[in-house]
C-alpha cells in the first residue's frame, strides 16, 4: 500500500524520518510475503506428489531464514523512525518502577541477576519512548550476554536538573575502538548472518535519549569483563 505526505512546513530530518516510516512500513509487506510463499510453494508440491529435493528444501528454508531477517530488521527501523516523532504526551515516571515493567517484558534470562537501584528518582517524558530506550539498553545485555549466569545493574543519581542512569554488566563488554559506531543504526561487530541482531537497538536507545535533550555513551570501567552505558534525562519532581 501507497502513501503519500506533504512536508513544505517540516524540516529535512522529519522529512526523511516520515520517509523511512513509509518505506519500511510498505516493505515489511513483501518480507512477509517471501517468508509465506515458500510454505506454499511446497503444499502446491505435495498436492502435486512431487518430493522437493534436499537441496531445494535447503534453498527454501534460507530464503524463509533471510525474510525472517528482513522482517526483524525493518520492524527495527520502523520504531526507530517513531521514536520521539510518534511519541505519548509527557509524563512523570517512578524509575525503579519503570526500569523493572521493561525488565519483566523482556524474554527470560533465568542466570541473569538483576540489580535495580534508582533511589526513588522519577523522570519525566513519553512512556513509549523511554520504555523503548530501556527496552533496547536492558535488551542488549541479555541478548549479547555470553554466560548462562551474569549481573545486570541499574543505578541511577541526580545530576542538577537531570537524572544520570548508568547500565552496568558483566558480558563480554565493547573495545573502546568501537564505542561510538555501535549507535549507528544497523551497527553490528560481527555479521548480521551469525547473530542474527537487527544492530538497531542502541540506536533507538541514542535517539530517545537525545529526543529528551540527553546524551548516551559507553564509559570506562576497571572491571576486567562487562560493559557501563550511561544516559541523562529529565527529573521529575519526586525523590531525594
Amino acid at each position: 500500500m501507497s502513501r503519500s505526505f506533504t512536508s513544505d512546513s517540516q524540516g529535512p530530518v522529519q522529512e526523511a524520518e516520515e520517509f523511512l516510516y513509509i518505506l519500511t512500513h510498505d516493505l515489511k509487506a513483501f518480507a512477509r510475503a517471501m517468508r509465506t510463499i515458500p510454505d506454499w510453494i511446497v503444499e502446491d508440491l505435495a498436492a502435486q506428489r512431487i518430493v522437493l529435493s534436499a537441496d531445494a528444501a535447503d534453498n527454501l528454508a534460507m530464503l524463509r531464514d533471510y525474510a525472517h531477517r528482513l522482517d526483524d530488521t525493518l520492524t527495527a527501523l520502523t520504531e526507530l523512525s517513531r521514536v520521539g516523532r510518534l511519541a505519548d504526551p509527557p509524563a512523570m515516571h517512578d524509575l525503579d518502577g519503570l526500569v523493572t515493567e521493561v525488565c519483566d517484558d523482556l524474554p527470560a534470562h533465568p542466570g541473569l541477576i538483576r540489580d535495580i537501584d534508582c533511589g526513588g528518582l522519577c523522570v519525566t517524558g513519553p512512556k513509549n519512548d523511554m520504555k523503548k530506550l530501556f527496552k533496547a539498553v536492558l535488551g542488549n545485555v541479555a541478548a549479547h550476554h555470553d554466560r548462562d549466569f551474569g549481573k545486570l545493574r541499574v543505578t541511577a543519581t541526580p545530576w542538577q536538573d537531570r537524572v544520570q542512569v548508568v547500565v552496568t554488566d558483566d558480558g563480554p563488554g565493547i573495545e573502546p575502538a568501537h564505542w561510538t559506531a555501535v549507535f549507528k543504526p544497523l551497527a553490528t561487530l560481527r555479521p548480521k548472518s551469525e547473530t542474527g541482531f537487527s544492530g538497531v537497538g542502541l540506536a533507538i536507545a541514542q535517539k530517545a535519549v537525545r529526543s529528551l535533550h540527553g546524551e548516551i555513551a559507553i564509559i570506562p570501567t576497571e572491571a576486567p569483563r562487562g560493559l557501563s552505558l550511561r544516559f541523562d534525562l529529565p527529573r521529575a519532581g519526586c525523590g531525594h
